[in-house]
């Protein structure tokens, strides 16, 4: 995300992600659902403690934000590698339900500040 051009400098930093779960046969069950995505180490001394926050698109609006559901938050340091998971169960659950009502994910970057 740190690397995404598209992103900007304003804060927080957001990004969208959009899944295509008609794969998942009907009638069947999703019993966890994860997002996963590797942080890389940051070198820059500032924005030492970061919020990784995930939230479910439920409506989106021509003329305001959207509509978000929180789904999960992972606070890490800035210097930290590896992979995040975060939970997104509750997402996936209500997409097999309705398929019309996938608007995607969306995942926001913060600093403690």
């Amino acid at each position: 995300v740190e690397r995404d051009r598209t992103l900007g400098y304003q804060e927080p930093h957001w990004k969208e992600f959009h899944f295509d779960l008609t794969q998942i046969p009907a009638g069947e069950a999703v019993t966890a659902a994860e997002f996963r995505i590797y942080k890389e180490p940051s070198t820059h001394p500032l924005n030492t403690t970061l919020h990784i926050s995930m939230f479910e698109v439920v409506q989106e609006h021509s003329n305001r934000e959207s509509d978000l559901f929180f789904l999960d938050l992972q606070t890490l340091r800035s210097g930290d590698e590896g992979w995040l998971v975060l939970d997104i169960t509750a997402a996936s659950d209500r997409w097999l339900l309705n398929h019309h009502k996938d608007l995607g994910l969306r995942l926001y970057v913060e600093t403690e500040d």
